[in-house]
């Protein structure tokens, strides 16, 4: 089962989606800067589809966004991704977003905070943004257009991971993330601050993180989510990294919809 032969739903939003499940409780679903919603594939067999209904939400410049072009900012995406709950006909929802994403939950938290009934981060760049030093900003940027660049970052955040993954996540950003849209993305997650508009929202958080994962683990997350989400909690999976969704599919969808049964209604 895969993302691709599930429900594809027509909308008058600009974003393209796809919808997962007929259940009561609405969660809108964000990929990571990398890869489009198909990182989500390995998690469907998982999902309790009589409970929740999933929107699996491409940006713009991925997947099934791939031609729609933007100023590629936070803000934009709180607009695009409340387009879409709108089209949907979801007045409250749930929210999860990975990595870059992850500070896009907090921005429709604050945006919106009696539209999101909880959000998940996971893995997630908060709203302080992730400052590079230069020799590491120099890298990322290469992993636009460099494979070999991009194939060693996906190494790195998993562990050391086997080629034939990271060939994989390779070929998806290539053949599903327009080229224009990289360097823009990175550019407004290393720049971006929001902090002061997220201090002390309200709506309850789960932040989940990869044991393994080398520069967004549990540490980052007590300095950034938990310290301004009174009521935020974090969960850290075993032997995993950056993709625990692809890494640990029946462990991530578990922990998720643990969570959001526990703020359904």
């Amino acid at each position: 089962m895969n993302l691709s032969s599930a429900l594809t739903v027509p909308t008058v939003a600009e974003l393209g989606f796809t919808q997962f499940g007929t259940g009561p409780e609405p969660v809108l679903v964000l990929h990571d800067w990398l890869g489009d919603h198909t990182n989500y594939d390995a998690v469907l067999p998982y999902l309790d589809g009589n409970a929740f209904t999933y929107a699996f939400v491409d940006l713009r410049g991925y997947g099934r966004s791939k031609h729609l072009t933007g100023d590629y900012s936070i803000d934009e995406i709180a607009r695009d991704c409340l387009g879409v709950a709108d089209a949907l006909g979801w007045a409250r929802f749930h929210v999860l977003g990975h990595s870059m994403t992850g500070m896009a939950t907090q921005r429709l938290a604050a945006n919106v905070p009696g539209r999101i009934k909880s959000a998940v981060a996971v893995c997630p760049i908060s709203a302080t943004g992730n400052r590079l030093p230069p020799e590491a900003a120099a890298f990322f940027a290469a992993t636009c257009e460099n494979d070999d660049a991009f194939r060693r970052l996906v190494k790195f955040v998993t562990g050391g991971l086997s080629d034939v993954w990271a060939d994989r996540k390779l070929r998806q950003n290539r053949e599903g993330v327009a080229s224009a849209c990289r360097p823009r993305y990175l550019d407004m997650m290393t720049t971006v601050n929001f902090v002061d508009d997220v201090k002390g929202l309200e709506t309850p958080f789960l932040v989940i993180v990869g044991e393994k994962d080398p520069g967004l683990g549990a540490d980052a997350m007590q300095a950034t989510f938990l310290a301004w989400h009174p009521n935020a909690q974090l969960a850290s999976i075993p032997n995993c990294s950056h993709y625990p969704m692809q890494e640990c599919p029946p462990y991530f969808a578990l922990l998720v919809e643990n969570f959001l049964r526990q703020h359904a209604g």
